[in-house]
């Protein structure tokens, strides 16, 4: 009978969901293949990689326990802000980093802080204390602190546990969490309890005062984000937003008058279950009323991986609205990943030739032309933004393709 009964057990094990919600013990696995495994049991839905020393051998582990190809990003920058957009969007994600791949993305860490996630995300940072493959030594752990973002540095035997807790308290508090591992223990064998953890249904939202990051916004975030973090007293009344473009800036109003044609059309066409993200620029103004056509904005630059990262979540109207300076500055690593992975993104670059949200700074035709260059079999141009007829032909031909569309609009 307990021959039987060990026969059994071994062929649920090897049937996927047959032990969902029985705890599994299983002794003997490397602590690569322990953090796998805790990514499958913890239901992370998307999961990104740079490939690097030590990280690569978890990522693959991974996707060998999921039977999915792997995907591995090119720029952590881009990798990290997908799963940040992943999360926000609903769906648990991970961001598998070495720590100085995580320096390199420590502009849309902050921003992720701040703007906050719904489902759990965490980053397993791979720390390398000694340089044996890393440009120097780097104390990842006085990073982490200077970053604030939450942390924790587990025994290698107690990270299986320590993940699936980190997405827990990254629901928790609605922010990402890291986990940082030594890249040397990643071949210690270590004894894990496989448990399916309960992961709870979680929905996106729009919300401008959390997500969209901007200067009129920055302080009520901040109080925000320590009410989550602490349990302090509420984050006070919101501050009223503002109707645009009457109540805008004038150093702002000139520039945003020139896409008013377009977002007019873009309104109306969009769809009501468009996710629409943005960058730190003019054309995220287009968030506040009567246009609500800007949903989420981080870093310049990071509206394309960010709308990827709710496309990888389930939603499939995603757009990506940008400049032109933020998107040579920027955005074209992201570019580069929605082609890599083959997602059917809309992109709107406004090309006016100057960094308009900074004093106008000048950006050289040539080098836009050369950047966008490569993406010429995507490329649609909008040549009169004044012409609505032309705008709504453009946007409704792109927002009806089942591939990647790039709309340049050529803003005198």
């Amino acid at each position: 009978m307990r021959q039987w009964l060990s026969l059994l057990m071994g062929i649920l094990f090897l049937i996927p969901g047959a032990t969902d919600g029985f705890p599994t013990e299983r002794s003997g696995v490397s602590l690569s293949e322990a953090i796998a495994l805790a990514l499958v049991d913890a239901g992370a839905r998307v999961v990104v990689n740079v490939p690097a020393t030590g990280v690569t051998v978890v990522y693959d582990s991974f996707c060998d326990q999921t039977k999915t190809v792997p995907v591995y990003s090119f720029h952590e920058e881009v990798a990290y802000t997908l799963a940040h957009g992943a999360a926000v969007g609903g769906a648990r994600s991970a961001a598998i980093l070495k720590s100085h791949g995580l320096a390199k993305a420590a502009n849309s860490v902050i921003d992720s802080i701040t703007a906050g996630t719904n489902a759990g995300m965490v980053a397993l940072v791979l720390n390398d204390r000694t340089g044996k493959h890393s440009d120097n030594v780097f104390d990842s752990p006085a990073f982490l602190n200077g970053l604030k973002l939450r942390f924790t540095a587990p025994r290698p035997e107690n990270t299986y546990s320590e993940i699936l807790a980190a997405f827990e308290t990254s629901e928790k508090f609605r922010i990402p969490v890291a986990v940082s591992v030594e890249s040397d223990d990643l071949d210690r064998v270590v004894e894990i309890q496989r448990r399916v953890a309960d992961v709870p249904v979680t929905a996106y939202h729009r919300d401008v005062y959390q997500h969209l990051l901007c200067p009129l916004l920055a302080p009520y975030q901040q109080r925000l984000l320590e009410t989550r973090l602490n349990g302090s007293p509420a984050a006070g009344e919101k501050p009223v937003l503002p109707s645009v473009p009457d109540q805008l800036p004038s150093k702002f109003r000139g520039t945003f008058l020139t896409y008013v044609p377009v977002f007019d059309v873009f309104k109306r066409i969009k769809g009501d279950d468009a996710v629409i993200a943005g960058d730190t620029g003019t054309s995220s103004l287009f968030a506040f009323s009567p246009y609500d056509c800007v949903d989420i904005t981080t870093y310049y630059g990071g509206s394309i991986p960010l709308a990827m990262g709710f496309y990888l979540a389930g939603r499939r109207n995603v757009w990506a609205v940008t400049g032109d300076y933020a998107f040579v500055a920027a955005g074209h690593l992201g570019l580069v990943e929605a082609v890599h992975r083959g997602i059917p993104l809309k992109v709107i670059i406004f090309h006016n030739g100057v960094a308009s949200a900074t004093g106008g700074q000048p950006l050289p035709p040539d080098v836009f032309a050369h950047v966008i260059g490569g993406y010429g079999a995507y490329v649609r141009h909008i040549e009169d933004p004044t012409d609505r007829e032309e705008i709504e032909k453009v946007l409704t031909t792109a927002k009806a393709s089942s591939r990647l569309e790039i709309v340049v609009v050529e803003v005198p």
